[in-house]
């Protein structure tokens, strides 16, 4: 049982996560977001108030260089830092052109994923029942 779930996550993740892609989702933002950028985006908006430190944790990254991510990302006014009250930690959030750029970047994806699933012999009943499953 562990073996198959493994290989159906393994499958899934094969046809999802592609490099050329992420570029293609990117390309839709209309801005100049970095491919080093889309995870510490997707985190903070998954985890609004989450701090560098959690931040760098969760994408497997430096502190130091995720914190200079988000500098970039604060300088573009993608993000915001939310409370200061303790300086040693920062807490981010997208700003609200961050938060449509988000919802763009989340519509492209299940766009570009629903048809990669297809492409590989997924029907839409497939793809109902795989997202009920997850």
């Amino acid at each position: 049982m562990d073996n198959e779930i493994f290989e159906a996550l393994l499958e899934i993740l094969l046809v999802v996560q592609q490099p050329k892609a992420e570029r293609q989702l990117l390309q839709t933002t209309g801005d100049n977001l970095e491919p080093a950028a889309l995870p510490v985006m997707i985190r903070i908006a998954q985890y609004p108030g989450i701090s560098v430190g959690e931040l760098a944790e969760q994408v497997g990254r430096h502190h130091s260089s995720v914190s200079r991510q988000v500098d970039r990302l604060v300088k573009a006014g993608w993000v915001v830092e939310t409370d200061r009250s303790d300086r040693r930690i920062r807490r981010l959030d997208l700003s609200e052109h961050g938060q449509r750029v988000w919802v763009r970047l989340k519509m492209t994806q299940e766009n570009i994923v629903k048809q990669r699933l297809t492409a590989a012999g997924y029907t839409a009943a497939d793809q109902r029942q795989l997202a009920a499953t997850l």
